[in-house]
């Protein structure tokens, strides 16, 4: 309490808890709700003050009243590296809008102008309907439902609508959970999402449970497809600690572990960094070999794709169906330069890399792994006068592009 002169102000502590519960009674009750989410063909009927007050991009799209008539955007999952094939995640689109029935068609400068009320149902594409759901009931009661089977869903929805209160709870909901029957789960969860402590917390029971193993053991764990950990890297670094947990009786298995590693797909600096500064990899004539082969692999990147051996093969067995480039439909006729994959858990499409340019009407081919990209237009004619010889070579191991000497005939 506070006072001033004949006037008094008092705090009432109950009052943000009453107004929750007010709220929260408001939406069970489906009560002045203003707008509709649509998630995997669920619609669920909100309050588009309580949307706004918690995320970001809603606040953003509410408040613009972007995204109101016109062509519909749908609002996708960013991609994360998986299965070997990976890029940098990408801002979601815009959700799709819908206008309420009986709405007429507004001129383009209507659309320019749209208040936020233009704004009455969203579709939003690649949003679980389960992980919405409980998002919904964290914001209205300050409580969320979490399990190992749905804070994946929960954590991608929150990430995309901008809610760090339900990321944050999600991520302290893993690193609470992480035991030695779920490590490996947690693990991919964390690497997917880019939770690099949680990431940590899982791999030290994997450590503690791969010191335990036989050498038959190790070995068919090096072997596994896919992999326990996300890169060669680590599972170099988890052999040596197997090695080294008991360095008399193990150490004999050494060259055998090593030729079951894929040093090519460790980079050239970690090479150096990481692996040669182990002994063993040193003085053994086997590891030496092994070591030597991965350097002259990175020193000869043109040749890479007539150089492929068990050391450089991807880590995954998983084929994936790729959209590269092309004449999107619009007036502008501008082409592409995203490749995406097609999710087929999500059933939806994601950007896995950005070309070195735009292109349409290209040539494309895959060689062992890597993607070719030849020819083609960077600019639109119906003529075909911008035509380009250039040739460029996408490599998945290590989400990179390099150009190719260009054809002789555009």
């Amino acid at each position: 309490m506070s006072r001033s002169g004949d006037r008094t102000s008092t705090f009432d502590p109950s009052h943000s808890d009453n107004l929750l519960h007010g709220l929260n009674l408001l939406w069970r009750k489906q009560l002045f709700c203003d707008v509709t989410l649509t998630a995997q063909g669920q619609q669920f009927h909100c309050h588009k003050a309580v949307l706004a007050s918690c995320s970001q991009y809603f606040r953003s799209l509410f408040s613009s009243g972007g995204g109101s008539g016109g062509h519909p955007h749908a609002l996708g999952l960013g991609p994360g590296a998986q299965d070997g094939l990976g890029g940098p995640p990408k801002e979601p689109p815009p959700p799709q809008t819908q206008e309420e029935p009986g709405t007429p068609s507004s001129s383009p400068e209507d659309k320019l102008l749209a208040s936020p009320r233009a704004i009455n149902n969203l579709v939003l594409q690649g949003c679980s309907s389960i992980g919405l759901r409980l998002v919904l009931e964290y914001l209205y009661t300050a409580n969320v439902t979490l399990s190992l089977d749905t804070v994946e869903e929960v954590l991608s929805v929150s990430k995309i609508l901008h809610i760090p209160q339900v990321t944050k709870l999600c991520v302290q909901f893993l690193n609470d959970q992480i035991s030695v029957q779920n490590y490996k789960q947690v693990c991919k969860i964390a690497a997917l999402h880019g939770l690099e402590e949680t990431k940590k917390l899982a791999n030290k029971y994997l450590v503690e449970d791969v010191l335990l193993l036989n050498f038959e053991e190790m070995r068919a764990l090096l072997d596994s497809l896919p992999p326990p950990v996300e890169s060669e890297l680590a599972l170099f670094q988890m052999s040596v600690l197997w090695l080294e947990h008991d360095r008399e009786t193990r150490m004999q298995y050494a060259p055998d572990l090593m030729k079951r590693l894929r040093f090519a797909l460790i980079p050239a600096p970690e090479l150096v960094e990481r692996v040669q500064s182990v002994d063993f990899m040193r003085t053994d004539p086997v590891c030496q070999k092994l070591l030597l082969d991965a350097m002259n692999y990175h020193l000869m990147p043109f040749r890479q794709h007539c150089r492929q051996s068990l050391a450089s093969r991807i880590r995954s067995n998983k084929k994936m169906l790729l959209l590269v480039g092309g004449l999107p439909p619009g007036p502008d006729r501008l082409p592409s330069n995203l490749v995406q994959y097609y999710d087929d858990e999500k059933k939806t499409w994601k950007i896995l890399t950005i070309m070195p340019y735009n292109s349409a009407h290209h040539c494309v081919v895959e060689v062992e792994n890597f993607l070719f990209v030849l020819g083609g237009e960077d600019q639109w004619n119906p003529n075909g006068k911008h035509s380009t010889n250039f040739v460029s070579r996408y490599d998945p191991r290590f989400n990179s592009w390099i150009q190719l000497p260009p054809m002789q005939e555009r």
